[in-house]
């Protein structure tokens, strides 16, 4: 008796322990979810009754362009295509507050690191998948294409793999961290590759040291890959020093090496098995190599002269 006795009052301690718990953090989610403010501009526009857009247009006449007529407009919100992605894309973020919260604390790791900044307001819209503006931002607004972000999707059936691969919501809150980040990473006026692959390893490495995306996530490639990557550092490596590529100005070397795509261009026989974005990877060792040997603070790291970084990292690639 004394056993059982004592063993329910573990198990009551124990729920209300973790019922207090789970209410603080409760709460936490919902303080960070107050933190931004969201407009969903697409549900605005789909779901007024089309006489009240004149309305819509006063409240957001950035987002009416003048030279779109009323009849424009018109034509779109009719449009059996549009109203068909819109339904998809607000299936999916139907509950957007999760992705405010992981937003605003990803927000919260960018003030630690970084120091406070002007928090851009985000509004939400359907731009018809056009993919290359999936995300647009100015000084003080943020807008997203949610339909963007739907998943396996009909409508993505035209649209290249290596691209369709990252439209989904695992890449809705890093695509709007990341758009973030870049503002207090300067872009290397040095036309060297060297510069360049570096600028991005900083990214890199302060998406992976701020967020809990994972590399391949933030590079923005496949498992097999990332795997590719990490296997071959050594012989990426050997030739961009054996062809005089790392101080070299050609800007042909960004399109083969630095752009997405669904290789990277070698000119060899492995180029159709090879990872795009070589030259990332190998930015992104260059600044992590550095670190294990400095350790400064990240935004000092992300200040730093790219060639000054590059000789002070001693790096050599995993073999």
């Amino acid at each position: 008796m004394f056993f059982f006795k004592h063993y329910f009052s573990f198990i009551f301690l124990v729920f209300i322990l973790t019922f207090f718990s789970c209410k603080k953090l409760k709460n936490e989610d919902n303080d960070y979810a107050k933190e931004i403010e969201v407009i969903r501009f697409e549900k605005l526009f789909f779901e007024y009754d089309f006489d009240s857009i004149s309305s819509l247009k006063k409240k957001f006449p950035f987002l009416f362009p003048k030279q779109f007529s009323i009849n424009d407009w018109r034509g779109i919100y009719n449009d059996t295509l549009r109203r068909d992605i819109f339904n998809r894309s607000d299936q999916v973020f139907k509950n957007f507050n999760p992705y405010k919260i992981e937003i605003s604390k990803n927000i919260k790791e960018i003030q630690y690191e970084f120091g406070g900044f002007y928090i851009p307001k985000i509004i939400t819209i359907n731009n018809g998948i056009d993919y290359n503006y999936n995300i647009v931002k100015s000084d003080s607004l943020l807008l997203v294409s949610t339909d963007c972000y739907l998943g396996n999707n009909i409508h993505y059936e035209t649209i290249p793999d290596y691209i369709s691969m990252k439209m989904n919501v695992d890449y809705f809150v890093k695509d709007i961290t990341e758009s973030l980040i870049v503002d207090f990473i300067k872009y290397p006026k040095d036309r060297r590759f060297i510069s360049k692959i570096i600028y991005y390893g900083k990214l890199i490495y302060s998406m992976n040291k701020i967020t809990d995306f994972d590399l391949k996530q933030i590079i923005g490639i496949s498992q097999g890959n990332l795997n590719w990557l990490t296997e071959n550092e050594d012989e990426i490596w050997e030739y961009f020093v054996k062809n005089n590529l790392i101080f070299s100005t050609d800007i042909s070397l960004d399109k083969r090496f630095i752009h997405d795509s669904p290789y990277s261009k070698f000119g060899l026989s492995i180029d159709f098995e090879s990872s795009p974005m070589v030259g990332k990877w190998i930015g992104y060792n260059i600044v992590k190599s550095y670190q294990k040997k400095h350790n400064v603070e990240l935004k000092n790291l992300v200040a730093m002269n790219e060639y000054d970084l590059y000789l002070k990292s001693n790096y050599v690639p995993r073999k």
